[in-house]
């Protein structure tokens, strides 16, 4: 089992559609997926499970003071494939965050409760908040890889630095395995696309991934409707972006 975290500071750079549009590819490409919905927003939870916005079960449960929560009993089926599942969230994991700053072992609550699940599935997709908050601490301890999409807003780059410090803090001796890619490129924009990816080799040191996914109106289209992109709109030519991504990161992780 791998584990992936997509995770940057900075909200509306594509987290969600990622972690959702990812995970439907690396499904298709015949792996069983898992993705946990650790942001309170629940935005994820929201699409993936066609519109509910409560959940009993769900991923606060994991954080809860008396450490008893059954991670099996939270996962979902996803768009009725026996490949594609979520753990989902909603609203009510702020308290639950609050509350556990007090907690002994907090940053590797997550990780414990994915350990009984190791070997039921080849990918587990964390879609973190735009915060450094406890369930994204959780996630950083937890995952083999950091996914970090940047898109092309005007503050685009902004809290990169600081996310990549929190990171190496975190991870103290553990290498850290991270690429930043980028989303929502509009290529007719060659003068902001040169100056985003000039930076970027400064800020991450070179560790951009090849990969990067085009701005689509069918994207955010597919997030209202409920749906990943390829069930939306077959003919998609984003669909290649995350075919692309999905490749590069399995080669990663190889």
């Amino acid at each position: 089992m791998k584990t992936i975290a997509i995770l940057n500071q900075k909200g509306g750079v594509g987290k969600t559609t990622t972690t959702i549009n990812l995970a439907d590819t690396l499904v298709k490409l015949g792996n069983k997926v898992l993705v946990i919905d650790l942001d309170p927003q629940g935005n994820l939870s929201k699409v993936v499970s066609g519109g509910e916005v409560r959940f009993n079960p769900n991923v606060m449960d994991l954080f809860a003071k008396d450490n008893k929560a059954d991670i099996q009993s939270m996962i979902r089926s996803a768009y009725d494939c026996d490949k594609f599942f979520y753990i989902p969230t909603d609203i009510r994991l702020s308290r639950v965050i609050e509350a556990g700053l007090t907690l002994s072992f907090r940053e590797v609550r997550l990780t414990n409760h994915l350990k009984k699940i190791n070997d039921d599935f080849d990918y587990i997709l964390l879609d973190c908040p735009p915060n450094l908050s406890l369930t994204t601490t959780n996630a950083i301890v937890a995952a083999d890889l950091f996914l970090m999409p940047v898109n092309s807003g005007v503050f685009a780059l902004d809290g990169l630095e600081d996310l990549l410090d929190a990171l190496n803090e975190v991870n103290q001796e553990r290498k850290l395995n991270y690429y930043v890619f980028r989303n929502e490129v509009a290529n007719q924009n060659k003068v902001i696309n040169g100056a985003i990816e000039e930076d970027l080799i400064q800020i991450s040191e070179g560790r951009i991934l090849k990969s990067s996914i085009r701005r689509s109106e069918h994207i955010g289209q597919a997030s209202f409707m409920s749906l990943p992109l390829s069930k939306y709109k077959k003919g998609s030519a984003a669909i290649n972006d995350y075919k692309a991504l999905a490749k590069e990161i399995t080669e990663l992780l190889s």
